[in-house]
C-alpha cells in the first residue's frame, strides 16, 4: 500500500485549504455583487479599485467608468472637504460607522446617503486602502423628514387648540403625556413625559372618577372609541376645569389590546359659554313667554320659517313642524290674508312691515302686532327677514272695550246735555218773560238776574262738557277762515264781561292790536279760547282785582297776554295746570266753581290752530300770566271789514211760527216769549203733529225739537221738505248739540241749528234777518 511523503500530506493540506479560501473567495464575491448596497474599495490615494453592480444602480456609473478614478467624484462640491478627513481615519486604522452624508450621481442627483468605511489590510497587516459600503437612506430621510413635519404640525396643532395627547399602557399603567396635558393639569413636566395612572386618578374630581375609571375600562376591554366630559382639579392652582376627552385603543404584534390613546381639551370656557347661551336663551324664551312675543326668521331662498317657541305657542303650532311662507299664510284670518301678503310683498320691496292682524290658532281668533327687517349679505343680496309677532288680543279686546265705553260715555254726555238743556231753555225762557214783564221793578229784576248769570253758568259747563269730549276723540272740526285778531278780542271781551268780570267788580286794561293783524282759525273757537282765559283770570283772582289783555306781533307770531293780579300758582301746579279735570284750588266750599275742563280745552283748541299756550307764576299771591301764541298770516292787501260792507238793519216783521216741542215748560215758556215779540205762534208736540199742522198752515218758521216721540225731528223735517215746504225756514231746536248732530241736521234739511236753551237774541237776528214776506 502506498504511504504519501509528508511533502505530498502538506501540498494536499495546502491545496484543500487553497480551495476553501477560493470557494470563500467566491462566496463573498457574488454577496458584494448581488448586494442592494454600493461596494466600493479605494486604496489610500482615493483611487477606486472595485465597483459592485450595487454601485452602478446607485450612482448609474459602470465599473469601467469609475474603476482607476478618484472617489471624489461622488461628492458635490460642498461634500468634497469629508473625503480627506475619511482617508486620514482609515489610514490610522480607525472605521467609520454609519456616517450620513449626500453624494452626487452620475445625472448630478443628489442623494442622502449612510456610508461606512473600513480600513482594508494586506498580507503583512498594512493598511493598503478602504472598503466603503453606501446605503440610499433618501427614501428615510423623506419619511423622517414627513414624520418630524406631522409632528410639528401637530405640536402647533396641539397647542393652538389646546389639545392634550396621551398614552395609556394598560399593562403597566403607566402614563406618557405630551407638554400640552402637563399645562392642563397644571402639573409640573417629567423628563420623559411619563406619568403613573395613580396621578391621573388624584387630579380627577371625586364625584366623576368612577364613572370616568368605568367607561376607561370598557374601552381598554372592548376596543373601539369613546368619548366623554368630566371635571379636574388642577395641581398648581386648585381650580375646577372642564375637560372632553377621546381615546380609542391599539394592540401590539400579537392582536392583543395594549394601548389606550386618547385626547384631553379644556373646554370650561366653552360650557360657560354654552351655559350662559342657554340660560340667555332660557331668559329670552321667559321674556317672550311673558311679554307674549314670538320671534321668527324667514329664508327666502329656501322658504323655510323658523319660529321660536313662543312663536308656537301663540300660532298654536306644535314645535318641530315644517313652515314655511305658505303655511304661515295658512294661519291667517281668511279677512286678513290678502292685506298681511300684501305688506309683505311691499316689504320685500324696501317698504317698512309694522302691521297687525288676526290669525285663528286652534279655532281662536287672535290680533297680533307683527314687525320686522330684511337681512342683506354684504354683496347686496336678499336672504330673508327677521320680526317679532305680538299676540295683542288683550289690548285690542280692551281697545274695543274702551271704544264701546266711550261711545257709551258719549251717549251718556249728550244725553245728559239733552235732559239738562230742556230745563235750562224753560228756565232761559221763563227767565226773558220775567225780564220782559217785570223790567219797572228792581228787586224783581235783580232776582232774575240772579237766575240769569246761574243759568248761563250751567249753560257754559254744559258746553265745556261736550266740547272737552269731543276734542278728545276729535270730533271737532274747525272752520278755519282769515281771522282779524281784534274782532276776536272784542267777542271774548263781551262774552266775559258782564258774568264774570264786571260782576266781580274787576278792572280790565285792555291794548288792541292792529286791525291788520290776522290769524288762520276757527273764530268762534278762539274767541272761546280767550273768553275761557279772562274767565279763569276772574276766578281767581279776588273781588276788585285787575286783569290785563295785550296783544302784539312778534316775528310771525301773534302773542296773547292776559295778567292778573290774583291769587298766583304753586310752581309745582304749572305743569298740570292743563290737564284735564285738574283744579289749583280743591276748598271744600266750592266757592270758585268749575269742573277743570276750561284750561284743558284752551290747550287743545290752540294746538288744533297750530299753537301754544303757557302758564306763568312767581307763586302763591303773586298772580299768574298766560300767554298764547299763534302763527300769523301776512297782511292782506285790501281787507273790507264786516262793517265796511254795510249790512242795512231790516224792519221788524211779526212771523207765522209752528213752535214743536214735546216738553210742556219748554214749549209753554217759549211760545209766551215768542209771542211777547209779536210772533205769532202755533204749536204740535210730537213729530206727525207737526208735519200735519205745517202743511196744513204754511208757516213762515218752524222750530223744530229733534228728540219728539214717534217721529223724530229729522224724520219729521223730511216729511216737510218732501211735502213742499222749500222755502220755509226749518229751525232745529234741541238739546243734542255735538257736531255729529248739526251734520244730521243739515242732512235731514234744516236750515239752521240752535242749541238748548236757545240765545233768545240770537233767535231774534235770525228772524229779523227774514223778507217781510215769506
Amino acid at each position: 500500500m502506498y504511504k504519501e511523503s509528508p511533502i505530498e500530506q502538506r501540498l494536499r493540506a495546502e491545496n484543500t485549504e487553497l480551495r476553501a479560501q477560493l470557494a470563500k473567495a467566491r462566496l463573498l464575491c457574488a454577496t458584494v455583487e448581488s448586494s442592494d448596497d454600493a461596494i466600493i474599495t479605494k486604496n489610500l490615494s482615493g483611487i477606486i479599485t472595485s465597483w459592485n453592480r450595487g454601485a452602478e444602480r446607485l450612482f448609474g456609473y459602470t465599473a469601467a467608468e469609475v474603476v482607476g478614478g478618484f472617489v471624489s467624484i461622488l461628492a458635490p462640491a460642498d461634500r468634497l472637504d469629508e473625503m480627506p478627513t475619511i482617508l486620514e481615519r482609515i489610514r490610522q486604522g480607525e472605521k467609520v460607522d454609519h456616517f450620513e452624508t449626500r453624494r452626487k450621481t452620475k445625472d448630478g442627483r443628489l442623494l442622502d446617503v449612510s456610508v461606512t468605511v473600513s480600513p482594508l489590510y494586506d498580507a503583512d497587516d498594512q493598511i493598503i486602502g478602504a472598503s466603503k459600503i453606501v446605503r440610499d437612506v433618501s427614501e428615510q430621510k423623506r419619511a423622517e423628514l414627513m414624520l418630524r413635519d406631522d409632528e410639528q404640525r401637530m405640536r402647533l396643532a396641539t397647542e393652538a387648540t389646546g389639545v392634550g395627547i396621551w398614552e395609556w399602557n394598560i399593562i403597566t399603567h403607566q402614563i406618557h403625556w405630551d407638554a400640552q396635558m402637563f399645562r392642563i393639569y397644571g402639573i409640573t413636566p417629567t423628563p420623559d413625559g411619563i406619568i403613573s395612572y395613580s396621578i391621573w386618578r388624584e387630579h380627577v374630581a371625586p364625584e366623576d372618577l368612577p364613572q370616568q375609571e368605568a367607561i376607561l375600562q370598557n374601552t381598554a376591554r372592548q376596543g373601539g372609541q369613546s368619548s366623554r366630559e368630566f371635571r379636574i382639579l388642577r395641581a398648581d392652582t386648585g381650580e375646577c376645569r372642564c375637560i372632553h376627552a377621546v381615546e380609542t385603543v391599539r394592540s401590539n404584534a400579537r392582536g392583543q389590546i395594549e394601548w389606550v390613546v386618547g385626547t384631553n381639551l379644556d373646554v370650561t370656557e366653552r360650557k360657560l359659554a354654552d351655559t350662559a347661551l342657554r340660560e340667555s336663551r332660557e331668559d329670552l324664551n321667559r321674556a317672550q313667554t311673558v311679554g307674549q312675543i314670538g320671534s321668527w326668521r324667514l329664508d327666502v331662498n329656501r322658504n323655510v320659517l323658523t319660529w321660536s317657541a313662543e312663536n308656537h305657542r301663540i300660532f298654536g303650532v306644535p314645535e318641530g313642524t315644517p313652515m314655511s311662507y305658505e303655511t304661515f299664510l295658512d294661519t291667517i284670518h281668511p279677512d286678513d290674508c290678502e292685506y298681511v301678503d300684501t305688506q309683505w310683498q311691499a316689504a320685500l320691496r324696501g317698504e317698512s312691515y309694522d302691521i297687525e292682524h288676526r290669525i285663528v290658532a286652534n279655532g281662536q281668533v287672535k290680533w297680533l302686532r307683527e314687525k320686522a327687517y330684511l337681512e342683506i349679505d354684504a354683496t347686496g343680496k336678499l336672504l330673508g327677514g327677521f320680526g317679532i309677532s305680538q299676540d295683542i288680543t288683550g289690548r285690542k279686546l280692551a281697545g274695543l272695550a274702551l271704544k264701546e265705553a266711550n261711545h257709551h260715555k258719549d251717549a251718556f254726555l249728550a244725553m245728559l246735555a239733552h235732559e239738562l238743556r230742556n230745563p235750562l231753555a224753560s228756565i232761559c225762557n221763563a227767565v226773558n218773560v220775567i225780564h220782559l214783564k217785570t223790567a219797572q221793578e228792581p228787586t224783581l229784576n235783580r232776582a232774575n238776574g240772579m237766575i240769569e248769570r246761574q243759568v248761563k253758568q250751567l249753560i257754559r259747563l254744559v258746553d265745556d262738557l261736550l266740547d272737552i269730549s269731543r276734542v278728545s276723540r276729535g270730533k271737532i272740526t274747525l272752520q278755519k277762515e282769515s281771522v282779524e285778531v281784534a274782532a276776536v278780542i272784542r267777542q271774548a271781551i263781551e262774552t266775559s264781561r258782564q258774568p264774570h268780570i264786571e260782576a266781580r267788580q274787576h278792572q280790565l286794561k285792555v291794548e288792541l292790536p292792529a286791525p291788520t293783524i290776522r290769524v288762520e282759525g276757527d273764530f268762534t273757537r278762539l274767541a272761546q279760547v280767550v273768553s275761557n282765559v279772562l274767565n279763569n283770570a276772574a276766578k281767581y283772582t279776588d273781588a276788585g282785582g285787575t286783569i290785563a289783555l295785550a296783544v302784539e306781533q312778534v316775528g310771525n307770531e301773534v302773542v296773547i297776554r292776559v295778567r292778573d293780579n290774583g291769587r298766583g300758582i304753586d310752581p309745582v301746579a304749572l305743569n298740570s295746570l292743563f290737564d284735564l279735570f285738574y283744579q289749583v284750588d280743591r276748598n271744600l266750599d266750592r266757592s270758585d266753581g268749575g269742573l277743570g275742563i276750561g284750561l284743558s280745552l284752551v290747550k287743545s283748541l290752540i294746538e288744533m290752530h297750530g299753537g301754544q299756550v303757557e302758564a306763568h307764576s312767581e307763586g302763591r299771591g303773586k298772580g299768574s300770566e298766560f300767554v298764547i301764541r299763534l302763527p300769523c298770516l301776512a297782511a292782506p292787501a285790501a281787507l273790507k271789514s264786516v262793517e265796511a260792507l254795510g249790512i242795512p238793519p231790516q224792519p221788524f216783521s211779526a212771523q207765522r211760527i209752528l213752535l214743536v216741542d214735546d216738553n210742556p215748560d219748554v214749549a209753554d215758556s217759549m211760545v209766551m216769549l215768542l209771542t211777547i215779540f209779536g210772533h205769532e205762534v202755533l204749536l204740535a208736540h210730537d213729530g206727525r203733529q207737526a208735519v200735519e199742522v205745517a202743511l196744513r198752515e204754511r208757516p213762515a218758521v218752524v222750530l223744530l225739537d229733534i228728540g219728539l216721540p214717534g217721529m223724530d225731528g229729522y224724520q219729521a223735517c223730511r216729511a216737510m221738505r218732501n211735502g213742499g215746504l222749500s222755502d220755509t225756514l226749518i229751525v232745529a231746536m234741541t238739546g243734542y248739540g255735538q257736531e255729529d248732530d248739526r251734520r244730521k241736521a243739515a242732512e235731514a234739511g234744516f236750515d239752521q241749528h240752535m242749541p238748548k236753551p236757545v240765545d233768545i237774541q240770537a233767535l231774534e237776528d235770525l228772524l229779523a234777518a227774514l223778507p217781510l214776506e215769506r
